[in-house]
């Protein structure tokens, strides 16, 4: 049976690190974020769904989900963006089990679920622990505008539209803090990788990144 570790956060915490960190140490990781992407585009009752409550504008001319137009409806709207979320956890939730259980088919000793809605999707339920990355919010905001080519009043709405430290820290069995350096960073992932797969061989190997 696989130990599945769940990684949450966030945006511009620097889960991206830890995820690059996990994978040279030999971690196969789940990015939630593309299968979720994947299943939205390939999915023609998500894609009417979420035309039908927010209207047309958020599809492009070639009839795929124009996800800078729909960002700016939803994050600076709560109630518009957990619409957004009852509408496709559902499908995006059935690929990640079924993404899961492929791995746990395979005997996959660990392996890691890169979700940034983690708890909001259920997927926590399929973890046997997790990883929460948090960061102070300007080092956030920063990485954002940069990261994602936004003017600071729209990265400051994704910013508000997400949880804060507290949330993470009562649910979390392990929570990175990302203020110091990246080398502290990495610290944190091979204390937490020796906490949860000790005895795995070929964990630890690619030590360098």
């Amino acid at each position: 049976m696989s130990y599945v570790l769940g990684l949450t956060g966030q945006t511009g915490a620097g889960k991206t690190t830890v995820c690059d960190a996990l994978r040279a140490r030999g971690v196969p990781v789940i990015d939630c974020d593309l299968l979720a992407r994947e299943v939205i585009d390939n999915s023609k009752s998500c894609l009417g769904d979420l035309v039908l409550e927010f209207g047309c504008d958020v599809i492009d001319h070639n009839g795929e989900l124009n996800r800078r137009k729909l960002g700016s409806v939803v994050f600076s709207d709560k109630r518009r963006l957990r619409r957004l979320n009852e509408i496709t956890y559902p499908h995006i939730m059935r690929q990640i089990e079924e993404t899961v259980g492929s791995y746990r088919e395979a005997a996959v000793p660990l392996l890691v679920l890169d979700a940034p809605t983690l708890y909001e999707a259920g997927a926590d339920k399929l973890c046997d622990a997790v990883i929460a990355v948090l960061a102070p919010e300007e080092a956030r905001l920063r990485r954002i505008m940069a990261r994602d080519a936004l003017p600071e009043p729209d990265a400051r709405n994704r910013i508000k539209s997400q949880h804060s430290d507290s949330f993470y820290k009562k649910r979390a069995d392990f929570v990175v803090e990302n203020s110091g350096t990246q080398a502290e960073l990495l610290g944190y992932v091979d204390e937490i990788l020796a906490q949860v797969c000790p005895a795995q061989d070929g964990i630890h190997e690619t030590a360098n990144v």
